[in-house]
């Protein structure tokens, strides 16, 4: 049997999608799974050991010519089955060109509705539902099987972690395996998203004074996150042996750097849900994001929230800021939780 997943973009969502990888090897060991992603997040996918062929698309910088080329002859492999975990209006045309035997959400399971119109085969499921409970519940509907949401807590690591670069940077950054080191993501692409630079700093100084052998890595992807974390460490005035800036990392690199973490701290964004991908201790804040979709809780995954209620995901004010009102010594009480059930 061979089938084609397509989830283009964007970063977290890819890697919050490729969960379900191993839960189909699993329905079906002898399958064949070919992926399309968009080629500006290849990378995050590219040697999977589950994937038997990636397909990028040069979607985002609009060659879309090219990118019907590729699915013109990427359709000739005949798919059995095409899924479309991503339930856009674009998503939904590429699983269409790649095969009229295609399984999608329902019109009112999707963000876009009308993109149901281009599925054969629709599941209807609460758009509120959590992410992982839907994309795995796409996947089982298409194979007609069944999962239960519980095994999420037991699941394998969704991407293998080059060892030898787990090495390399375990001895250029000087790792200490006797102390607690703990990756903090200070960006995102939606402002609002940002947990305020001063609450970061205060939260840097409660974890050195409750655990001296800590040691912070802020990690960064762009200028602004560079300055923001600069920032942070001059405002907190801990010892430089206790914080740094963590080195501008690529996907591979940020994955070997994850997986060697004891804690990974950061908002609702890809770089935070990796560590849930890899089985690594996180704690992730959301601010105008609803926690209870976009993360699945485990004993080392912990989620914290501002305590409103979002009930309609469809529809996110950017304009709100309620992360502001999550305190640090809230987030430091889920630091000792992880820390003590270690």
């Amino acid at each position: 049997m061979k089938i084609a997943i397509v989830r283009l973009s964007a970063l977290g969502d890819i890697i919050q999608s490729a969960v379900v990888l191993q839960f189909i090897k699993n329905f079906k060991k002898d399958i064949e799974i070919h992926w399309f992603v968009d080629e500006k997040f290849k990378g995050i996918l590219k040697n999977h050991p589950l994937i038997d062929k990636l397909y990028a698309l040069p979607l985002k910088d609009k060659h879309f010519f090219k990118s019907l080329k590729i699915l013109l002859k990427a359709r000739k492999n005949n798919y059995n089955a095409v899924i479309d975990l991503q339930g856009l209006i674009k998503s939904a045309l590429v699983s269409r060109i790649l095969s009229r035997n295609n399984f999608g959400f329902d019109q009112n399971s999707l963000k876009e509705s009308f993109a149901h119109n281009f599925y054969n085969q629709k599941l209807n499921i609460d758009y509120n539902e959590n992410v992982f409970v839907r994309y795995l519940s796409l996947s089982s509907f298409t194979l007609n099987e069944d999962f239960n949401p519980k095994d999420l807590a037991f699941k394998k690591d969704v991407f293998c972690v080059d060892e030898n670069l787990k090495q390399l940077l375990h001895k250029k950054l000087k790792l200490d395996q006797n102390t607690k080191n703990i990756l903090i993501h200070v960006g995102s692409s939606v402002e609002n998203k940002i947990y305020p630079k001063t609450k970061v700093t205060l939260l840097c100084k409660l974890i050195i004074q409750e655990f001296p052998e800590a040691k912070i890595f802020l990690s960064w992807g762009n200028v602004k996150e560079f300055e923001f974390a600069k920032d942070v460490i001059n405002l907190s005035a801990i010892d430089e042996k206790n914080i740094e800036l963590a080195p501008k990392f690529n996907l591979e690199e940020l994955m070997a750097f994850t997986k060697m973490m004891d804690l990974v701290i950061g908002n609702d964004s890809g770089p935070t849900h990796l560590a849930f991908a890899l089985n690594r201790p996180s704690i992730t804040i959301f601010g105008a994001t609803p926690s209870y979709r976009n993360a699945y809780k485990t004993n080392i995954n912990k989620i914290i929230d501002a305590g409103k209620k979002i009930t309609n995901s469809k529809h996110i004010d950017k304009s709100d800021f309620c992360i502001m009102r999550i305190e640090e010594e809230d987030i430091l009480k889920l630091i000792k939780e992880i820390f003590d059930e270690k």
